[in-house]
């Protein structure tokens, strides 16, 4: 017997995000989050002070994807977690890079179970462009008026903003408001 994709999702919530919630109450779960405008969708978000990304891999799924997935997700997330069906843990483990962090679920006596392998460690290689891709137009002119920065840019395209923003400001400038607006959107999913 193997868990389907939506069974490991509601184990992550049981498990994984319980946890996260009463550490801090504060943060928003996302399922399906698209980055690097569109390219890539994580299987679910927590956000709240930092980006933190699970991608499931069930049973029937294969690896295939994952190092492109990979590429995608280190740009974004502050720490990337791979949940996988315990099938596909001993190829993952050659796969991951070190910072992501490894989660086997599986069966065991006929009820769910997830095992974690090792914890996800903060990712220091983001990407400043593909951050602020994650803000509305509405968002990256609001942090360009923060910091004096959106003189002659409210009539220019999403992707000028973008670019200025991540040539203005650091990662942890830009980390920092893109988790805030990414947490408290209102008209939005979660």
């Amino acid at each position: 017997m193997f868990m389907k994709e939506h069974d490991v999702l509601s184990l992550l919530y049981q498990t994984e995000i319980q946890r996260i919630l009463s550490e801090k109450p504060a943060t928003r779960v996302v399922e399906e989050l698209v980055v690097l405008r569109g390219k890539a969708r994580v299987d679910l978000a927590a956000i709240n002070d930092s980006l933190h990304g699970y991608e499931i891999k069930s049973a029937s799924d294969n690896l295939d994807r994952l190092f492109a997935q990979q590429a995608a997700y280190g740009k974004v997330f502050d720490r990337m977690t791979l949940v996988a069906d315990e099938r596909h843990v001993e190829h993952a483990v050659k796969l991951l890079p070190r910072c992501w962090g490894l989660i086997a679920v599986g069966i065991k006596n006929g009820k769910p179970h997830a095992n974690e392998i090792w914890p996800a460690m903060r990712n220091v290689d983001l990407d400043r462009s593909a951050l602020a891709q994650l803000l509305w137009r509405d968002e990256a002119i609001e942090l360009l008026e923060y910091f004096g920065l959106a003189r002659g840019m409210r009539d220019k395209p999403r992707k000028t903003l973008w670019k200025t923003l991540s040539r203005e400001l650091t990662t942890e400038e830009l980390r920092t408001f893109v988790c805030y607006k990414l947490r408290t959107r209102k008209d939005w999913r979660s």
